[in-house]
């Protein structure tokens, strides 16, 4: 009779230890999807950041820049399984494989130049450029996982005419 109760307890105790183990393999899995997210989150975010760069840069050196925009396959990149790209436009654009041209924000009326006095005849002109960036991160063995980050941003430059 002895020996017939210890089993029962050895397979209650051995129950109580797999729903145990089995919750925190669920607990522990759950933190390793919620951290991929974060990461791939992160990534897009960042993704989107070195665009919005690139594109200033662009802007900066081009002499139209309402000329400017980025198509996906331009800076697209690789690494580790990790695949990234940024447009300029938004999401609707990314998903419909078409770009925007930087533009005119057409908002407010750029702020004048910091401490100098430019009158109309100097052909300088403050102008703030709508600069939209989408960035997408993809991951996993077939790049099923997505995230995507969508930027909107105002590039505060000077034109220059008549030179």
């Amino acid at each position: 009779m002895e020996k017939g109760s210890m089993l029962v307890l050895a397979i209650i105790a051995t129950l109580i230890l797999s729903i145990i183990l089995v919750a925190g393999l669920t607990v522990s899995t759950t933190e390793v999807h919620t951290t991929q997210n974060h990461l791939m989150n992160k990534m897009s975010y960042y993704e989107a950041i070195e665009g919005l760069e690139i594109v200033t840069q662009m802007i900066r050196t081009t002499a139209d820049p309402g000329t400017i925009y980025v198509p996906a396959d331009e800076f697209d990149t690789a690494q580790g399984g990790i695949a990234r790209k940024f447009i300029t436009g938004t999401l609707v654009n990314f998903q419909n494989s078409s770009t925007q041209n930087v533009k005119s924000f057409q908002g407010f009326d750029p702020p004048p130049l910091p401490s100098i006095s430019l009158g109309a005849s100097t052909g300088v002109t403050p102008v703030i450029w709508y600069v939209p960036i989408t960035a997408e991160v993809k991951m996993g063995a077939a790049k099923q996982k997505r995230s995507y980050t969508e930027i909107e941003a105002g590039i505060y430059s000077i034109l220059m005419t008549g030179y």
